[in-house]
């Protein structure tokens, strides 16, 4: 959702914000989007493959965690299409 909890009903736009709000995460724990270490990606219904590819590989720039893409026959609410578990990771000793 959007910090005022609206939400999109497009799929490719759900998951732009969900990805936006990882970024947000990220940020406030004092890491990056290339510390993603694994991305689950839960999708309800149709999406647009090219344009999912295209927002992903925009988000990740050029970087590759592990990722998996399930979908599944609903989420908590029917208005959700996207759902992401994400998980990253520092290294503390190394610097990253």
């Amino acid at each position: 959702m959007k910090r005022d909890g609206t939400l999109l009903d497009d799929p490719v736009e759900q998951l732009e914000i969900a990805l936006d709000n990882i970024s947000k995460n990220l940020k406030a724990a004092g890491m990056e989007v290339r510390d993603m270490v694994k991305l689950t990606l839960y999708l309800v219904g149709s999406m647009d493959n090219e344009k999912r590819r295209e927002v992903l590989s925009n988000w990740l720039d050029k970087h590759q965690p592990c990722m998996t893409l399930i979908y599944v026959a609903s989420l908590a609410s029917p208005i959700l299409k996207v759902e992401i578990d994400a998980m990253a990771c520092v290294d503390e000793i190394n610097g990253r």
